[in-house]
Formats: structure tokens, sequence, C-alpha cells
């Protein structure tokens, strides 16, 4: 397997180093509930990927189908109802009827089509139509850029409670916590003197 034909994988790869760096706790990042969750893939698939294993090959329109029976499910109405297929094909601008074949996998909705039910549930573009692999790989980057934001705000209260200027890195980020130990026996050493 290759980066260019699975793309999750080298966000995994970053994912996984900003892990090891900053000392967090894998199996609270790489949880495939809510990875699962956030993709519409199983469970199962969520894991495959995570531990580079192939990730299934799945039917197009059946896919659609899983995602949007999936999305149903969970992401309900405001009153926790289901979208009904009226309520959904109301928002996509096409019959019930037609809404009934796209869940049985028989039809494949447009970019358009899945873009307007993607707005229904409040889903980022792609979440009908991306790979398993392409899913992941979205999933995986919105918990880099969180994990790398958790890591950038500890680094500003890093510098705020002891006064410095700047803090610069070389090379790759070292693990917050280990400065922030260092940073702690030279503020302590300087309180003894």
């Amino acid at each position: 397997m290759t980066d260019e034909g699975d793309p999750h994988l080298k966000i995994l790869g970053l994912l996984e180093q900003l892990v090891e760096e900053a000392d967090l706790d894998w199996a609270t990042v790489f949880d495939p509930v809510p990875l699962s969750m956030s993709t519409g893939l199983p469970a199962s698939v969520v894991r495959a990927g995570l531990t580079r294993r192939p990730m299934p090959k799945t039917d197009f329109q059946q896919q659609v189908a899983e995602r949007l029976a999936f999305l149903r499910e969970t992401r309900l109405r405001p009153d926790g109802g289901q979208y009904s297929q009226g309520e959904i094909a109301a928002r996509a601008d096409v019959t019930p009827q037609w809404v009934g074949e796209l869940l049985k996998g028989r039809k494949v909705p447009s970019l358009e089509l899945a873009a307007r039910i993607e707005d229904l549930f409040k889903v980022p573009r792609g979440f009908l139509t991306a790979t398993p692999s392409q899913a992941l790989a979205r999933a995986l980057e919105e918990k880099l850029a969180r994990e790398q934001a958790r890591q950038l705000s500890g680094l500003r209260e890093l510098k705020e409670k002891y006064k410095l200027r700047s803090v610069a890195f070389r090379g790759a980020p070292e693990a917050l916590a280990a400065m922030q130990d260092l940073l702690n026996l030279i503020v302590d050493d300087q309180q003894k003197t």
C-alpha cells in the first residue's frame, strides 16, 4: 500500500508522530468509535485503516446507500426523530421514491444532489461519496488539527506563565510536557538562589 492509493496513511503517520512526541494517549486519539461517527464507516473498517490493513472496496451505490442510512440513524432532526424520505427528498429537490431507490442502492446522486443531502445532515462535502480511505483521511486531518491546536495552546500558556517573549523549536517539535518540566526546573532553581 502506498500513501497515494490510501490517502489516510500520510495523515495517520503525522498523527502518530504527534501522539508519540506529545506523549498523548493512543487509545483516546485513535478510538475507532468517534472516527466511525465522523466518517460513516463501520468501526471495523476504521480499525483496519488505523492498523494499515487493506480497507474494503465497496460498490459505490452500496456505499452511498449505507452512509445515507447511517446519517438517518445518527443525525436526527431537532425533535429527535429520523428524517423521513420525504424530508430528504424536499431538501434535495427530488421525489421520495428517488430517495427510496438511493437507500436501496439502486441510484447514485450527482455531486450537487449529494451536497444538498450532506447539508441537510450537516456533514462535510464528500461524506456520501468519499472512498473509505478518503473519509478516514478527512477525519484524521480534523483530529490532527485539533491536537496541534491543543499543543499550541499549551505553548501559549507556557509563554504567559513564564513571561517568555518567544519560544522557537528547530526540527521536529519536542514534547510540550518535556519543555514544561525543563522550564519548571529552571524556575525552581532560580527561586532557590
